[in-house]
């Protein structure tokens, strides 16, 4: 889910400007795309300041990993959430979870698919959220559903259009899944 590039100091010939200034190896930096920008060549660069355990590496780089998921909280979110993906002309995928985590699989979808999907998280803790979860007919277990692209005025026959994804949650098979819902939209 995180990528990994190894940079020679001595063979490789300067540092990418990007990585910054670079005084003893190993150095471990995590670069990821800024979440305001406009476009993907803003960076934000952190340098590693931990054991180097592999667990530390872990940790460190899925609690920073890009997360382009967007929290629903109520149906005013979700209005803004269509509204906003309507105005780009974008497919939604709402991942209805159990509580406020969000899983590092969709992080790293979010990221992989940004510009292609919106992905919003509605959790099941916050009560706000309860008229979402009754509309697409979900009952408190995680889920993951594709509504079809509506109009202003709504569908009624939303729920017969909409695709679950039904498998088993990991990354391959989330990853094919959000492959197949983008060019199927």
């Amino acid at each position: 889910m995180v990528k990994v590039a190894y940079w020679d100091t001595e063979k490789s010939g300067p540092v990418p400007s990007v990585l910054g200034q670079i005084q003893g190896t190993p150095t471990i930096k995590l670069v990821r795309p800024k979440r305001k920008a406009k476009t993907n060549k803003q960076k934000d660069v952190i340098d590693y300041n931990r054991e180097r355990k592999a667990s530390d590496l872990e940790t460190f780089a899925l609690d920073l990993m890009p997360n382009f998921v967007e929290r629903v909280n109520g149906e005013e979110d979700f209005e803004k959430f269509q509204k906003k993906a309507r105005k780009y002309g974008l497919p939604m995928m709402l991942f209805f979870s159990e509580d406020r985590r969000i899983m590092n699989e969709i992080k790293f979808l979010s990221t992989e698919f940004r510009r292609r999907v919106l992905v919003a998280q509605i959790p099941f803790t916050k009560k706000e959220n309860r008229p979402v979860f009754l509309k697409y007919g979900v009952r408190g277990q995680a889920l993951l559903v594709v509504p079809p692209i509506d109009s202003e005025d709504g569908d009624s026959n939303q729920q017969s259009n909409e695709v679950v994804f039904d498998g088993k949650w990991n990354l391959h098979r989330l990853q094919t899944f959000f492959f197949g819902s983008c060019s199927e939209i």
